[in-house]
């Protein structure tokens, strides 16, 4: 039987052999990296287990680093880990999703055993902030105001507090600053409600129905955020 295989993302090379060492006695490899952009290439050519993040790592990121790797982070198990300076200890910060809940390095490892490695496409999200209308079909209630937090071709993280949303419902989404306001049709495909942790709360989206013309705009509008 293969070894499980995480990706380990931390600069230190101290901090990643005392996180290589902990998990070479619970029987699993990591595959460490530097960067956050060195994920995108290396998650669409091999199939890994699950995410480990350095907290440090994460916290002098630029929104736009953050972006490009969102979905990576929601389509394998990811988890967010510091060190005591004291005791070497690793902690757990942050794990959750829809691959589970863990709140130790044990439990999220355990998450990782049982979870399909599997490949992940890459993807052109860009951090850019449209104001757009929300609405689910039939709710008879106004459209919520709200705004993207990132978008790409494909779909888009929208800011909402709503506890009424769900994975799997469909929505519909008319961005103002679109020549074409036809409501884009959207399905939830994760959400991260609002006090569960400490990140922007909202939904990310996948566009479903949405006309050529408002694709073609939306590309000339993330075309500047894009790096060569």
């Amino acid at each position: 039987m293969s070894v499980p295989l995480l990706i380990l993302v931390a600069r230190s090379e101290t901090r990643i052999q005392t996180y290589r060492e902990a998990l070479e006695l619970r029987g699993f490899a990591c595959h460490p990296v530097h960067q956050l952009k060195d994920l995108v290439a290396l998650t669409c050519r091999h199939p890994f287990h699950g995410i480990l993040l350095d907290m440090p790592i994460m916290t002098k990121a630029a929104a736009n680093e953050k972006a490009v790797v969102e979905d990576i982070f929601k389509a394998l198990p990811s988890a967010y880990l510091n060190i005591a300076p004291a005791t070497d200890a690793i902690k757990l910060l942050t794990a959750g999703g829809s691959h589970g809940t863990a709140h130790s390095l044990d439990e999220f490892l355990s998450i990782c055993r049982g979870f399909a490695p599997r490949l992940v496409r890459p993807n052109d999200r860009v951090a850019l902030h449209l104001n757009a209308l929300l609405a689910r079909p039939g709710d008879e209630d106004p459209p919520e105001q709200t705004v993207t937090l990132n978008i790409s071709s494909q779909g888009c993280f929208l800011f909402s507090t709503n506890p009424m949303h769900q994975a799997g419902q469909q929505v519909t989404i008319v961005f103002i600053g679109l020549a074409d306001r036809t409501p884009i049709t959207a399905t939830i495909r994760w959400v991260r409600p609002w006090g569960s942790c400490r990140h922007m709360p909202g939904i990310g989206v996948t566009f479903e129905q949405i006309a050529a013309g408002q694709s073609h705009q939306l590309d000339e509008l993330m075309a500047p955020f894009k790096s060569d």
